[in-house]
């Protein structure tokens, strides 16, 4: 029997709940709050908190990520020795809701990290105006997407500029993220009221970008007037304002029977990364001691080589070619030439924790590290090694925590695409350091003291939200908090829909 039901399900990306709760309770941030009211919120704990890259998938398959294992855009495959981007055959992530019968009709709008959409009961326009595009723009029916161009114009939002940049460029940026979040709606609520629907989706990638360059000025080259630093300063603001007036439109013309969620997978802070600036040196110091071995002064000088040109340079010039190349030259300038014969442990391309990665004999294709002593032995070196790193200004350890992921992920088809060792530094602004010291591997100086040179001024934190409103959903009251990967089951819940038993995720039946 054909469903009658109607759930509306709004990604906000990385949208940072304590900011969420500050501007609505400022009156920023009215249709949520209003919503709020009507309804119920939480925060939700996040599979960010060691794979921030994990999230979407989290959500689109409700499984973690032993059971899934896609946890970047760029992933080694260990059958390769090699970087590549993920996909259908090697990482099977269907999303729930390709999933659902003929009896559930499903609109899904710029969901990130998914594949090109297949044949499914339903529309489905991927990538146009995502912060994460994995693959190019696309959709079910292929046609779709050149009615969105035709009718709302190419994708709204450019390709991240990596490296420091002046502030009108940020603040043309401010205005592009808010320009996209209007088109957005314009494409949403054009839907809505053209097509057919029980469940729809869509996200909003604004939150995401903005969170990474507007966080706080320490991503900017060049001098700015007292002006240009306070539009700065409200940019994020603005861009989440902008969010909320377009969820305004989009619930405005949909349903008072809709049911309707508004959540985000993980949130945004101060960037606290040392993976792409360090941390190859601190593994190095700790399986060669005080002297760096020939192959890490390899690398030096091929970083040395990179850094040549600016980075705002090369990611201005790396659009233009296709991903493949793209993928190349990312896996190229951060591991350089790599001799697998004499080469037992390596660090993975991570955006936020370290990833770090034991070349095991009977997984990796040219692994030379034997299975049980020998690989527990080299994981708690680097462990222990990574602990004895301190901010040579107080003497405080640079990470917060380090777990192998054999004890925090179930083994499931998804477990060998993981790390095997990852690392959470300490929540403290990278900018804020000068010098990392380790009494027994010696001193490493800080590259870039009170900059953010990738750009990111802000980077993730582990925690998202929900808010929910409509039937069947409590009134103005909260819940205690749950996961990202119990939302697919509660979206399927309110739709009539059983649960799939290989699913992590549970209905949040708190909210009901």
């Amino acid at each position: 029997m054909k469903s009658t039901k109607k759930i509306l399900a709004i990604g906000l990306d990385a949208a940072e709940p304590s900011l969420i709760e500050r501007w609505m309770n400022e009156g920023y941030l009215k249709n949520l709050a209003s919503l709020r009211l009507k309804g119920t919120y939480g925060r939700l704990n996040s599979s960010a908190d060691w794979l921030v890259g994990s999230t979407w998938p989290t959500f689109h398959t409700s499984t973690l990520a032993g059971k899934h294992g896609f946890y970047h855009y760029l992933q080694w495959n260990s059958d390769k020795m090699d970087y590549e981007r993920p996909n259908p055959e090697w990482i099977p992530a269907t999303p729930f809701y390709r999933l659902l019968d003929n009896n559930c009709k499903v609109i899904a709008v710029d969901m990130p990290l998914t594949y090109p959409p297949k044949t499914f009961n339903g529309i489905e326009i991927s990538g146009w105006a995502l912060h994460d595009r994995i693959y190019p723009i696309s959709s079910f029916p292929k046609e779709k997407i050149n009615w969105v161009i035709k009718n709302f114009g190419k994708p709204p939002i450019s390709d991240e500029v990596g490296g420091l940049q002046e502030m009108t460029d940020l603040l043309k940026l401010k205005d592009e993220l808010i320009n996209a979040n209007k088109k957005e709606a314009e494409l949403v609520t054009a839907l809505i009221k053209d097509e057919e629907w029980n469940l729809f989706l869509c996200c909003f990638s604004s939150t995401h970008r903005g969170g990474h360059k507007f966080w706080e000025p320490t991503n900017i080259k060049g001098d700015f007037s007292e002006e240009q630093k306070i539009q700065f300063d409200n940019a994020l603001r603005d861009i989440y304002q902008s969010c909320d007036e377009a969820i305004g439109k989009i619930i405005n013309c949909t349903s008072k029977e809709a049911t309707i969620l508004i959540f985000s997978l993980h949130g945004m802070g101060v960037n606290t990364t040392l993976a792409d600036k360090i941390l190859l040196q601190m593994i190095a110091r700790i399986l060669n001691g005080k002297a760096e071995s020939e192959k890490i002064k390899s690398d030096n000088f091929i970083k040395k080589l990179r850094n040549a040109v600016p980075l705002e340079w090369r990611s201005n010039f790396r659009k233009f070619l296709p991903f493949w190349l793209q993928d190349k030259m990312t896996a190229y300038w951060r591991m350089g030439k790599v001799d697998w014969t004499t080469t037992k442990v390596f660090n993975l391309v991570a955006d936020l924790q370290g990833y770090i990665r034991i070349n095991l004999k009977g997984r990796e294709k040219e692994g030379i590290v034997e299975q049980g002593e020998e690989y527990d032995w080299l994981c708690n070196k680097v462990i222990e090694g990574l602990k004895t790193f301190k901010d040579a200004n107080n003497f405080e350890p640079v990470v917060e925590s380090i777990s192998r992921s054999d004890q925090i992920f179930y083994k499931g088809n998804g477990f060998n695409n993981l790390p095997d060792i990852i690392v959470k530094w300490k929540f403290k602004p990278a900018v804020s350091y000068k010098k990392i010291i380790s009494s027994e591997y010696g001193e490493l100086e800080w590259p870039s003291p009170g900059i953010n040179p990738d750009g990111r001024s802000g980077n993730h934190r582990p925690e998202g939200f929900l808010l929910a409103a409509g039937k069947n959903i409590k009134i103005n009251s909260t819940f205690e908090k749950k996961h990202i990967v119990d939302l697919a089951p509660t979206i399927l819940h309110l739709l009539g829909v059983s649960v799939l038993e290989d699913y992590d995720g549970k209905v949040i039946e708190d909210i009901l």
